[in-house]
């Protein structure tokens, strides 16, 4: 086999796997010298995959109610984590690491004296399938019932809704009230590609 061959089929599995497309002027002639490099926007994911175990929920990204939040989360895409319940805020699951940390430090998220940003959807009240991100203590919260946002030592706090679960709740807050008696669960968001 060529290089030139290996190298067209090595760049051919890139352009599958990433955004990378070469130039369709060279390709007759096995050349892949030239290539564009397609960016992918944080717009171009209008929802995201969340697995908690084997269980996949897809959620709507409020690209018009927590713009920033939102671009934040789809920067860090694909995600992995360890969820587990909440413990002081009611029936809800939550997220914390140093990559949400980073994440909301990089994208101006951290609570300044504007704090809370009220261009980002700040709620303190969480509803069945909403996802926000907790950022006085860099978390995901993930409300499955009823909750309230809070924390000691701060107390009652808001939490930036980014995204919403409309199907299978019945099935996410089972998963909550077991995550709840046992223990944490692995936990990975993905851009869905419908």
């Amino acid at each position: 086999m060529s290089t030139n061959t290996v190298k067209h089929q090595i760049l051919l599995v890139a352009a599958l796997c990433t955004s990378v497309i070469w130039s369709s002027a060279h390709a007759q002639d096995n050349r892949v010298d030239e290539l564009v490099v397609a960016p992918t926007k944080a717009h171009d994911v209008e929802q995201i995959e969340i697995q908690i175990g084997d269980d996949v929920f897809i959620a709507d990204l409020l690209w018009e109610k927590a713009p920033k939040t939102a671009a934040a989360i789809v920067s860090i895409l694909p995600y992995e984590g360890v969820t587990y319940h909440q413990f002081w805020s009611g029936q809800g699951l939550q997220v914390h690491d140093e990559t949400l940390k980073k994440m909301s430090r990089d994208h101006g998220l951290w609570p300044n004296s504007d704090f809370p940003d009220y261009s980002e959807n700040p709620w303190i009240y969480g509803a069945p399938g909403e996802v926000g991100f907790y950022v006085v203590g860099y978390g995901l919260f993930l409300t499955y019932g009823k909750a309230r946002f809070f924390g000691p030592p701060e107390g009652v706090e808001p939490t930036y809704i980014f995204a919403k679960i409309h199907e299978n709740l019945e099935r996410f807050e089972e998963l909550g009230r077991e995550i709840g008696r046992r223990g944490q669960k692995k936990i990975s968001m993905r851009a869905h590609k419908p």
